[in-house]
């Protein structure tokens, strides 16, 4: 009987301190098309995103300061418990993903800290449309994984992590979709095996898989948030406390 107690409190403590997906630094970002600062839009990004538009940071749009993309870390609308974080807009921004035969297919981000994840949270969208995604999750040691996903085009779909936030013409100036529900940008959630848990994250490689031969049938990666497959202080702490107790009852006997 006093197993079964001493199990079940290493059990109630393995909760404690869990955290969701937390933003990942990265490097690896290939595009800017996030207009900031002052000046036209063409003057701080790099190219358009769909053959016309760019988007922009929060108070860009003096008319609308409430419009565009937060500099600061955001609670997604999908999920809860992950928080990302988008680049910083001056410089490049995303990974932008062109489909074979307009540029590059495939792009890698690599963490500035490699870390062992249970779950991992990339924040996507499709440009002219949904486009088919690969990802391969690249260790220190091993060999990679490999899945797909979708990601969602940037207009009128469910499972996104921030919307609303309005785009701008990149040639013209002229704003767009301002106070509606688009743009958006997705959350695609994963859980690494029990295998790959163990194992040290360096980078993820993207590849657009769209084939149609229509250019800027594109897409955006964003950011990717993550929970640690290390235990957090808070966990550890408390776990220091359950054995201290566990101890001073078995003395008191």
């Amino acid at each position: 009987m006093k197993k079964i107690v001493i199990v079940a409190s290493f059990a109630s403590l393995a909760g404690f301190g869990v955290a969701g997906n937390t933003p990942i630094s990265l490097t690896g970002f290939n595009f800017d098309g996030i207009a900031d600062g002052s000046g036209s839009a063409a003057s701080s990004t790099t190219g358009t995103l769909d053959s016309i538009y760019d988007y922009f940071t929060l108070g860009w749009d003096t008319g609308t300061p409430s419009a565009g993309l937060p500099t600061a870390s955001f609670v997604s609308a999908f999920n809860a418990n992950t928080t990302f974080l988008l680049a910083a807009p001056k410089g490049n921004n995303l990974l932008w993903l062109q489909q074979a035969g307009s540029g590059a297919t495939s792009g890698t981000l690599s963490l500035a800290a490699p870390g062992s994840f249970t779950t991992l949270a990339f924040l996507v969208t499709g440009f002219n449309g949904s486009q088919p995604t690969g990802y391969s999750l690249n260790f220190s040691a091993g060999s990679p994984t490999s899945g797909s996903f979708t990601s969602l085009d940037n207009f009128n779909n469910s499972g996104y992590a921030i919307n609303g936030f309005g785009r701008v013409s990149r040639s013209g100036g002229a704003f767009d979709s301002i106070g509606s529900t688009n743009p958006r940008l997705y959350e695609i959630d994963l859980t690494l095996s029990g295998a790959d848990q163990l194992k040290t994250l360096d980078s993820v490689t993207f590849t657009n898989n769209e084939t149609s031969g229509t250019t800027f049938h594109d897409v955006g990666v964003f950011a990717i948030s993550g929970a640690s497959a290390v235990p957090e202080p808070a966990s550890l702490c408390a776990l220091g406390l359950g054995l201290a107790a566990i101890a001073r009852r078995k003395r008191r006997k």
